[in-house]
């Protein structure tokens, strides 16, 4: 359902409006490429990727919305499935199901996603739920 989620949304990405942005380096982070594309003025998809180095953070993070809600976050490692702001579906990168993780650690880590994306979406003037 993800990879369906992430193809369709993908597909569709030339016939929306895409912004893009750079962020400076803040402390001890990379400077980011940010992007965004809109369809009918909702959110689709946000990119974001770090412009160098190869140190701790670096990569990129895909995010794709249904309905202005996340729906699938994907970065280095992981990918997540939500549902209604939280986590149904945590798998590595190639799509296995993690299941060993508390309960405790998977709801900080959606948190921690849901507010670095809304802040991601304020670049760009978008209001998240």
């Amino acid at each position: 359902m993800m990879r369906q989620i992430m193809r369709q949304i993908d597909a569709g990405l030339s016939q929306m409006v895409e912004r893009d942005t750079m962020l400076a380096a803040i402390a001890d982070s990379q400077p980011r490429h940010l992007a965004i594309w809109l369809e009918n003025g909702v959110v689709r998809k946000l990119a974001i990727s770090d412009s160098g180095g190869n140190g701790p953070g670096a990569g990129e993070t895909d995010v794709w919305f249904m309905g202005g809600d996340v729906a699938v976050v994907q970065d280095v490692a992981n990918t997540y499935a939500f549902d209604s702001d939280r986590i149904v579906l945590w798998t590595d990168e190639s799509f296995e199901p993690q299941t060993e993780m508390a309960k405790e650690f998977v709801m900080a880590r959606q948190a921690e996603l849901l507010e670095r994306i809304r802040n991601w979406a304020k670049v760009f003037g978008v209001e998240l739920p």
